[in-house]
C-alpha cells in the first residue's frame, strides 16, 4: 500500500512537471504558427505577439474598404487549456475580440447602430488546436435588444463552428442564427425563427452550404406574410482560372401573404465569376442602403447570371427563365430610365416568361401586362401570356420582332 501511494505521488509530481513544462516548450512553436498563418492572409498585419510561459498576447490589423480594424488575441499555451466551455486538453487555445478603439469608422458605424456605444467586443472567436491535431474555431456574435422610435428589436445571437484537420485541406461546420423579433406598438412586426445550417468546403476546389429556416412573420404596409419551411442550397467550384462556379436552390414551399402567392422555387447560376467581383456585388447588394446605390458604378463589373424561377398562386403559376452575359457598364453611362439602349449594349442574353392569365392580371403586375398585350408584346396562347426577349450587344427582339429599347422600356412602365 506504502509503495502505491509512492506510485502515486511520482506520478502525480511528474504529470504536474509535464504540465508546467509543456507550455514554454510549446509557446515558440505556437508563436511560429501564428506568425506564418497570418502571413499568408491578405489584408492581415500580425503588428503584435508578447509570448509568456504559459501563454501569449498578439495584436493583429485587418485593412479593408472601410479603413484599419484592430484584433487583439488572448492566447493559452497546452497541453491543460481552460477554454469557455470548461478545461480541455491541447496543443493551444485562443480568444480573438475586435479592439473597440482600433475599429474602422464604417465598421463602428455599423456596429453601433446594433449594439449602441461600443465598450467591448461583440464578436468572439474561440481557436482550440487539440491533441489530435484536429482544429475547432467557434464565431460567436452577441444577442442584443435595441430599442428606438421604430419599435424594440431583439436578436438571439449567432453562433458558427468551423472544423478541419491542422493542414485545413477540408473544413466543415455548422452555423445557428438566433431569433429575431421587432415589435412596435406591442405587436410583433417581424418574428424569424432561429436559422440552422451546416456546410462543408475543400480549399482552393469546392464547397456547398444548406439553410433552413422554419418560419418567418412580417407585417407591413403591404400587408401580413409568413413564410414556412424554406431552404437554400449552395454549391460552389473552383475553376482552374481561380474563378466561381456558384449555384444556389431556394425553395419556399409555403407563403401566406396579401398577395395570392403560395410557393416560390429559384435556382440562380452563375456560372464564372472572379472573388472580387463577387465582392463587389454583394457588398452593394447587402450593405449599401438602395436609395444610396450608384447603379452605374455598381454594374461596371462583368457577370453572367442565370435563373429560373417557378412562382406558384391561386391563379396559376408564372415561369421565368433568364440568362444574361453581362460585359461590364462602360465609366459615365446614364440612369436606365433615360438611356435604355446605352444599357443593352454591353449586353448578351435572352428572357422567357410564361403566366397563367389570370396570375398576371390579379397581380400588382396588371398594369404592365395589359400594356404589353394590347401592343402585342405579351402573347395569349390559350390561357397562358407568354414573351420572349433576346438581347445581343443593343439590339432587342421582343417574341422575334425587333424593337427599338426606348419603345419596350415606354410599354413596359405606360409611358405611351
Amino acid at each position: 500500500m506504502k509503495f502505491l501511494k509512492i506510485s502515486l505521488l511520482i506520478l502525480t509530481s511528474l504529470l504536474l512537471l509535464v504540465a508546467l513544462a509543456a507550455p514554454g516548450l510549446i509557446g515558440p512553436q505556437v508563436e511560429e504558427v501564428w506568425r506564418q498563418q497570418f502571413a499568408q492572409l491578405q489584408g492581415a498585419e500580425n503588428t503584435a505577439y508578447q509570448r509568456g510561459w504559459f501563454g501569449a498576447e498578439a495584436g493583429t490589423r485587418l485593412a479593408s474598404r472601410d479603413g484599419s480594424t484592430g484584433l487583439h488575441s488572448d492566447i493559452q499555451h497546452g497541453p491543460v487549456l481552460f477554454t469557455a466551455r470548461g478545461p480541455r486538453v491541447g496543443v493551444m487555445y485562443s480568444e480573438t475580440r475586435l479592439a473597440v478603439d482600433r475599429l474602422a469608422p464604417g465598421l463602428r458605424a455599423r456596429l453601433e447602430k446594433i449594439y449602441g456605444p461600443l465598450d467591448h467586443s461583440p464578436v468572439v472567436l474561440e481557436s482550440l488546436v487539440g491533441a489530435d491535431n484536429k482544429v475547432r474555431n467557434i464565431v460567436r456574435l452577441e444577442p442584443f435588444t435595441r430599442s428606438d422610435n421604430g419599435g424594440e428589436l431583439r436578436f438571439e445571437g449567432a453562433r458558427i463552428v468551423l472544423e478541419s484537420d491542422y493542414q485545413g485541406s477540408s473544413v466543415a461546420g455548422t452555423l445557428a442564427i438566433g431569433a429575431v423579433q421587432r415589435r412596435q406598438f406591442a405587436l410583433d412586426k417581424f418574428v424569424s425563427e432561429p436559422v440552422r445550417g451546416s456546410f462543408r468546403f475543400v480549399p482552393g476546389q469546392s464547397g456547398e452550404l444548406s439553410l433552413e429556416l422554419p418560419q418567418l412573420k412580417a407585417d407591413s404596409d403591404a400587408g401580413p406574410l409568413e413564410i414556412r419551411d424554406a431552404t437554400l442550397e449552395l454549391q460552389a467550384r473552383v475553376h482552374d482560372s481561380g474563378n466561381l462556379d456558384i449555384r444556389s436552390d431556394l425553395q419556399v414551399p409555403q407563403v401566406q401573404s396579401a398577395t395570392p402567392v403560395t410557393s416560390l422555387q429559384q435556382q440562380v447560376t452563375l456560372p464564372d465569376i472572379s472573388l472580387a467581383d463577387l465582392a463587389h456585388f454583394l457588398h452593394a447588394l447587402l450593405l449599401v442602403p438602395a436609395p444610396e446605390r450608384d447603379w452605374p458604378v455598381v454594374m461596371r463589373r462583368p457577370l453572367q447570371l442565370r435563373q429560373q424561377a417557378a412562382i406558384q398562386s391561386s391563379n396559376g403559376p408564372t415561369l421565368v427563365d433568364l440568362d444574361i452575359d453581362w460585359r461590364g457598364m462602360p465609366a459615365g453611362m446614364r440612369p436606365a430610365k433615360r438611356a435604355p439602349g446605352q444599357w443593352l449594349q454591353p449586353m448578351v442574353g435572352s428572357m422567357t416568361l410564361t403566366s397563367a392569365e389570370q396570375a398576371l392580371m390579379q397581380s400588382p403586375l396588371v398594369g404592365q401586362a395589359i400594356t404589353l398585350r394590347e401592343y402585342g408584346l405579351l402573347l395569349q396562347n390559350g390561357d397562358e401570356l407568354q414573351m420572349h426577349l433576346e438581347v445581343d450587344r443593343g439590339e432587342l427582339r421582343v417574341n422575334g420582332q425587333q424593337l427599338p429599347p426606348d419603345l419596350f422600356v415606354l410599354a413596359l412602365t405606360g409611358g405611351f
